[in-house]
C-alpha cells in the first residue's frame, strides 16, 4: 500500500519535472503520432524484438539448453509486461517460475539472472562513461559498472558461459539502440548513433531502482538530459516518444506469444497458479 502510494507520488513528481523542464506537449504529440505513421516504427520493432531474442538465446545457452528458445523468449516478454505495470521489477520473478516449469535448477536460474543483470549494468555503465558524461553524472555510470562487475564475480562459479553472456548482452543493447535510432529517423531527427547509445543507456540506468511503472518519468529525464547536453532539439519529447514505443511493445508482445506460443503461456500460468496455491 505504502509502496503504491509512493509510486503514484513519484510518477506525478517526475512528470511535473518533465513539464517544468520544458516538455512541449504539442511537439511530443507530433513525435508520438509518427509511431503510427512511419515505416521506421516497423524497423524499430524488429530491432527491439531481436534484442530480446538474443537475450533469450543467451539465457538458454547458460541454462544448458534445458528448453526451446521460445520458452525463454515467452518468459522475457511476460516479465517485460509485468515490469511496465508494476512500480517494482516483479517481472524478474517470472524467470524463477519459468525455471520451475521446465525443471531447471533454481540456483542456476538465479545465477544466470544475476549474471545477465550484472552484464547489463557493466555495459550500460561503460557506454555512459565512454560518452564522457563528466561532472555529477559520472559517478552513476561508474557505480553501475562497478556493481555489475561485482555481480559477475559473485556468480561466475555457477555459470560456465560468462564470456558468451557478455557477448550476447553487448549485441542485445546494440540492437536496442538500433531500435531507438529507427524511431528517431521516423521522426525525421538525425542523431549520431554513439549519442543515441549513451542517451538510451542513461535512460535505462535511471530505472535500476524502479519506483514508477516501467521507469516512467525517470527514463525521460535521464535520456532527455543527455540528448539536451548533446545539442539535440526537443530532447525530452524524443525521449518520451521512445519510451511510449517501449510501453506499446511491452504490452503487445505478450499478445504475440499468447497467439504464437499458447502452450508455453499455459505452462507458465499453470506454474504461477501452483506457486500461489502453495502460498
Amino acid at each position: 500500500m505504502i509502496r503504491g502510494v509512493a509510486s503514484v507520488f513519484l510518477t506525478l513528481a517526475t512528470l511535473f519535472l518533465l513539464l517544468r523542464f520544458g516538455l512541449e506537449l504539442p511537439t511530443a504529440y507530433q513525435y508520438v503520432k509518427t509511431l503510427t505513421t512511419s515505416y521506421w516504427t516497423l524497423a524499430a520493432t524488429v530491432s527491439y524484438a531481436l534484442a530480446f531474442y538474443i537475450r533469450a538465446v543467451a539465457w538458454r545457452t547458460a541454462d544448458e539448453n534445458t528448453a526451446p528458445t521460445a520458452v525463454y523468449l515467452t518468459s522475457l516478454y511476460i516479465g517485460l509486461a509485468v515490469n511496465h505495470l508494476s512500480p517494482v521489477k516483479l517481472g524478474e520473478a517470472i524467470r524463477l517460475l519459468t525455471a520451475r516449469a521446465i525443471g531447471s535448477p533454481l540456483k542456476r536460474t538465479t545465477a544466470i539472472l544475476v549474471a545477465q543483470r550484472g552484464i547489463d549494468l557493466s555495459i550500460l555503465g561503460l557506454f555512459v562513461t565512454a560518452g564522457l558524461l563528466l561532472g555529477q553524472t559520472i559517478w552513476v555510470a561508474a557505480l553501475a559498472f562497478g556493481v555489475g562487475l561485482v555481480l559477475l564475480l559473485l556468480v561466475r562459479r555457477f555459470i560456465r558461459t560468462i564470456p558468451v553472456l557478455i557477448g550476447y548482452g553487448l549485441l542485445a543493447w546494440l540492437f536496442e539502440a538500433g531500435a531507438v535510432t529507427c524511431l528517431f529517423l521516423g521522426a525525421d531527427v538525425t542523431v549520431a548513433f554513439p549519442v543515441i547509445l549513451i542517451a538510451m543507456s542513461a535512460g535505462v540506468l535511471s530505472g535500476i531502482a524502479q519506483f514508477t511503472p516501467g521507469g516512467l518519468g525517470t527514463y525521460e529525464l535521464a535520456m532527455g538530459t543527455v540528448l539536451q547536453l548533446s545539442g539535440v532539439p526537443n530532447p525530452y519529447e524524443l525521449a518520451l516518444m521512445t519510451h511510449l514505443f517501449k510501453y506499446a511493445f511491452a504490452f503487445l508482445s505478450p499478445v504475440y506469444v499468447l497467439l504464437r506460443h499458447f502452450a508455453i503461456v499455459h505452462l507458465l500460468f499453470t506454474q504461477f497458479k501452483k506457486h500461489n496455491t502453495k502460498g
